[in-house]
Parts: C-alpha cells; structure tokens; sequence
C-alpha cells in the first residue's frame, strides 16, 4: 500500500470516528422510585429507548440509578443462598448466609434505611437453624429481634412456644457496652439507633449485632457479650465506588420517601454530565425529563411508549435543529459574540487518535521493505 493510499484510508477513519461521535445515541438514565419494584419494567423501558435510538445507562450505575447498591446485591444474595440451603434441609448453608444477610442489613438500618422485610426474612432463617441446632441462646435472640419487627414468615407456632417472650433482664448480667470507630460513624445495636460513636449502653449478657453506617461505608458485626464491661470497635467495607454508592443510598431514600425531588434529580444528572432522565414514580408512570441551560423540565408522562417518543422528540428538537426554507436567515454583526456547547474532550481524542494512525501507517509504508531495487552491473 503506498503513501497516498495509506493516507486516505486515515482520512476516511477520522471522517468515520467523526461520524460515529456525531450520530452516537443520546444517553439515559433510569430512575426507578418504586419502593420494593421489580426489575421487569426498567428491563422493559430500556429496550424500548434502545428501539428508539436512545442508550439507557447499563451495568452497576444503571443498578444505582434503581437504588442498588453494593451491599443491597449482596444481601439479597445472601437470603437467596439461606433460602436455598435452608430447603434442601442444610443448616450448614442457610445459617452462615443468613447471618451475614443479618450484619449486612444492619449497616444500611444504621444508615437510615427501612430493610425490615428483608431482616425478618434474615431473622427467620437464624432462628429456625439456631432451633434446629439446638443453640437456644441465639434462636432466643432471634424470636426477640422478629417480634421487635412484626413478623416471622415461616415460624411455627411450636417453635415460638419454645421462645417466649421474656424480661430481658431476667437471670442474665446487665453490663456497658461502648461501640468506638472512625469520625462521623453512627451506630445501632440490635436496629436501636444508639447515635454517632463512641456510643455507650447497656445491654444484656450473650449474642447481639451491631450496625454501622459512616463516611467509610456501612456494615455489621456479630458481638458476644459476657458479664464484664465490653469496648468493640467497629470497621466498615469501603464500597467499590463510593460515588455509586451515594447515588444508590440517595435513590432508596427517594423510594421511601414515595417521590423523586425536581430538584435533587437536576443535581444527580448534573453530577453526572446528563441531559436526559426517565423516572419510573411510585405508581409505575413514566416521566420523561429534559435537563436544559435554563433547569430541568418534563418533556412527557405517561407510558412507555408515550414518554419514549415524547423524550425523542424533545432531544432532537434541543440537538438537531435545521433551517426553515420559509423563514429567512438571520445575520448577526461580526462583532456579535456566538455562544457554542463546549466540545467534549473525547471527540478530538478521537479524531487525533485516527490521524495518529494515518501517520504511523505512512511511516511504516514508508520505512518498509516492501521496495523493488535495482542493481546495475559493470563488466
């Protein structure tokens, strides 16, 4: 390939890395305000943006954007294992697993979250194994925890016979318990808020847990106490991406609270360098949202397909605007100042990328071997 053949594949590349960049698909985000909604309809709102030449956000920050977090994933995979474990009759499984379902939810009730469901589910399993394996200490505790939450899906009236409730002072030592950690950490004891750390309470001798939530992260622990004054310091696992993080913990206080803010969704795709937003609210309608240089507007509401159309529609007019032939052209005086958006960084990495490589493919054309040579010999 020569010089100038190899120069015109790279000035085809660039045209086609401009190309791409002009035409590439406008990005969503999906907020799901549903408390407790199934995945099945974001599935269903993202094929239809994708349809509709829209990319919806994917991976962990689309699990985000639906409130899910790190340790959200993980407890329900450690119910899901409890639950499996537990119906093939092997406590060796469920109960690890539901304990560690336990201490993960006791961090995010630390943070202010509402798992109650979740953690009777968790409880249950600890207290029908503990039972099973007759550690009647900790299945004890665990039909004090579910009464405490209201419920106990799957217990047996037998089982709690065998667990009454009880003084919790009765026949066992009362003694200080001082929880200590990192600045800014809160804590709760058994889901009882007890404040930011050091925390001191007192508590009844055996098996307790304790939940904590801080600028580190959120976690839990299991913590034995005996009939002497105890001091436990607690630690917390730094999520993979706190950022993420934020954004998942900030969505399931949405959920709760029954709303998405106006406000606080413009700060999220601001954060985010976002212009486009489809919210699922509470009752399951969609609301399309436009983020634009004078603030945040809805651009449609309804259905699926109502609101997807509605979003397209809004962007194309925002981006892809072309000039009327009835309406005449207006010029402005050289002088005036012509506001532009700012040209992403990305597109002259691109487009530089590409020319790089028209050069680099010249140069190993040109310092090739793949030359005719001539050779003139004298007798």
């Amino acid at each position: 390939m020569g010089p100038q053949q190899v120069l015109r594949v790279a000035v085809a590349t660039a045209a086609l890395a401009w190309t791409a960049i002009a035409h590439a698909a406008p990005v969503v985000a999906i907020v799901d305000g549903r408390a407790g909604g199934d995945d099945a309809l974001a599935a269903e709102l993202a094929q239809a943006l994708v349809a509709a030449e829209l990319e919806p956000i994917g991976g962990d920050d689309a699990r985000a954007l639906r409130g899910r977090a790190d340790d959200d994933l993980a407890a329900d995979a450690a119910l899901a294992e409890a639950s499996d474990g537990f119906g093939q009759l092997d406590c060796g499984r469920a109960r690890p697993s539901a304990e560690l379902a336990v201490r993960l939810l006791a961090g995010r009730t630390a943070a202010g979250l509402d798992d109650r469901d979740r953690a009777a589910r968790a409880w249950a399993y600890v207290l029908l194994c503990a039972d099973r394996d007759g550690d009647r200490p900790v299945a004890h505790h665990a039909a004090d925890r579910l009464r405490a939450l209201g419920a106990g899906p799957g217990v047996g009236a037998d089982v709690w016979a065998r667990y009454p409730e009880i003084d919790a002072a009765l026949d066992r030592d009362i003694v200080a318990l001082t929880i200590t950690g990192a600045a800014g950490t809160v804590v709760t004891l058994d889901d009882r808020a007890l404040g930011p750390v050091p925390a001191t309470t007192f508590v009844a001798a055996g098996k307790h847990v304790v939940g904590s939530a801080g600028p580190a992260g959120r976690g839990g622990a299991w913590i034995t106490v005996l009939g002497k004054p105890l001091t436990v310091e607690v630690t917390a696992t730094a999520p993979r991406d706190p950022a993420r993080a934020a954004i998942a913990t900030e969505v399931q206080r949405w959920q709760q609270a029954g709303a998405v803010p106006r406000a606080a969704l413009a700060t999220l795709l601001a954060g985010r360098d976002l212009e486009l937003a489809m919210v699922i609210e509470a009752d399951g309608t969609i609301v399309g949202w436009q983020r634009t240089r004078t603030g945040l507007v809805t651009v449609g509401r309804g259905d699926i397909a109502t609101v997807v159309a509605a979003t397209r529609s809004a962007y194309a007019a925002a981006h892809e605007r072309a000039p009327a032939i009835d309406v005449p052209l207006v010029r402005e005086p050289p002088s005036a100042k012509v506001e532009r958006e700012p040209t992403r960084w990305w597109v002259y990495a691109v487009i530089g990328g590409a020319v790089i490589g028209g050069a680099v493919a010249i140069y190993a054309a040109d310092a090739g071997d793949d030359r005719q040579r001539f050779e003139l010999t004298f007798p």
